[in-house]
């Protein structure tokens, strides 16, 4: 008989993450996971709990509207007149009506007939995956789709297929292996989160449409960022019409919480009863739907923020592709500049903050091993002489670190 206890099992997994830690976070200088920054609500500027002031290039808030006296003025409005809490789920007593007038917006602004919220982007993505498909039905997942869609295709218990990121040609032959029989739906982001890539949107409708397929897309990362004016992925593309099903978040463009779906109102009532992270959570609080209604608002009357986003990332990664740092494929706010290995990340995110800027490395297994990243974020808080600043540092630190040479 094993007599070994449930705890002595867990014990090598748990020192084995304390030993990975160690080994990127050996120095208080290289800690990047977990450090509190207290924001500056009239630019893009932090003060870490190390007492110093930098500026933060990793951060979301792609429009610049976390601390807008307006928003705040929303949530603060909603939390006076709602409290700061619900009666429960959406279903039952936890439904009030800021949340129909925020789908309202929503739907409106990605030119749906109706929107449902989520408590949050993964609620969504699972929920809506995992509440629309099941056994006998085919999903065909982008290489690298976020991590909650491929949580939600797995609880779905659907056939999951993957294709080569961006492919649409690996797409037909996966299409061409799999079964007819069943829904088959093709699941995309918009903008991919660690690379700043588009989806191929009007090659994969092409493709789709060969096979009856749906497409959803997650536009977490375009929301704000992509398209004329904001709308995402559709919007850059010139038509309305390319997507079945489309999810985002709440916390990225939109300086909240919270996910939302937008599709026909027949959709949206069957997943209302089979979304199970929406019929069983708590719904969205009101200070955060107060919030993202009103940045929504925001977005669609300033759209100079969305302009400015597209611009300075442009701008920034011609000065850095230019030095000879590799950026991939990046065509939006999502810079990843390429390092390597996990250590040479944190190296050069060590030099980077030494210089004055905050850029937080990704490694493996969030990315490939050897593709590790600091993922930069452009904001439209971010001045041209933020974004000049932060070159010279990127530049400066990369040259340091041997990442391109002196």
């Amino acid at each position: 008989m094993n007599s070994s206890t449930g705890w002595e099992r867990l014990e090598p997994k748990l020192e084995a993450m304390a030993r990975r830690v160690r080994s990127l976070e050996w120095d208080p200088s290289r800690r990047n996971s977990f450090v509190p920054y207290e924001i500056e609500t009239d630019s893009a500027y932090v003060r870490a709990d190390d007492g110093e002031r930098y500026l933060m290039m990793s951060g979301y808030s792609y429009l610049g509207l976390l601390g807008d006296p307006r928003v705040t003025e929303a949530a603060k409005a909603a939390l006076d007149k709602y409290g700061t809490g619900n009666q429960g789920v959406r279903a039952l007593a936890g439904t009030i009506p800021l949340h129909h007038e925020l789908e309202a917006e929503i739907a409106q602004v990605m030119q749906r007939e109706a929107a449902l919220v989520f408590g949050s982007g993964y609620a969504v993505n699972t929920g809506v995956v995992g509440g629309m498909v099941g056994p006998g039905d085919t999903l065909l997942i982008d290489k690298y789709v976020h991590a909650s869609l491929v949580d939600g295709c797995k609880l779905s218990g659907a056939t999951v297929t993957r294709w080569r990121h961006n492919d649409p040609e690996h797409l037909e032959r996966r299409l061409q292996m799999s079964s007819p029989d069943g829904m088959r739906v093709v699941i995309i982001d918009s903008v991919y989160s660690m690379d700043g890539d588009i989806a191929p949107l009007p090659e994969i409708r092409e493709v789709c449409d060969r096979y009856g397929a749906l497409i959803m897309s997650d536009e977490a990362h375009a929301l704000g960022v992509i398209g004329k004016t904001g709308r995402g992925i559709e919007e850059h593309f010139g038509s309305f019409d390319l997507v079945d099903l489309k999810v985002g978040t709440l916390s990225k463009g939109i300086p909240s919480m919270g996910g939302w779906v937008v599709a026909s109102k027949k959709l949206l009532l069957y997943l209302r009863y089979h979304a199970r992270p929406f019929l069983f959570s708590a719904s969205l609080g009101p200070a955060q739907t107060g919030a993202a209604l009103a940045a929504l608002r925001i977005m669609q009357q300033e759209p100079e923020r969305v302009e400015h986003i597209q611009r300075e990332s442009a701008r920034l990664r011609s000065i850095l592709v230019g030095a000879g740092i590799n950026v991939g494929d990046s065509e939006t706010a999502v810079i990843p500049i390429i390092c390597g290995s996990d250590e040479n990340a944190y190296d050069y995110a060590t030099a980077c903050k030494k210089a004055g800027i905050v850029g937080l490395p990704v490694v493996s297994p969030a990315v490939p091993t050897g593709l590790a990243r600091l993922r930069i974020a452009i904001t439209a808080r971010h001045t041209t002489a933020d974004i000049d600043f932060a070159a010279e540092a990127f530049l400066t630190a990369a040259k340091q670190t041997n990442l391109v040479a002196a």
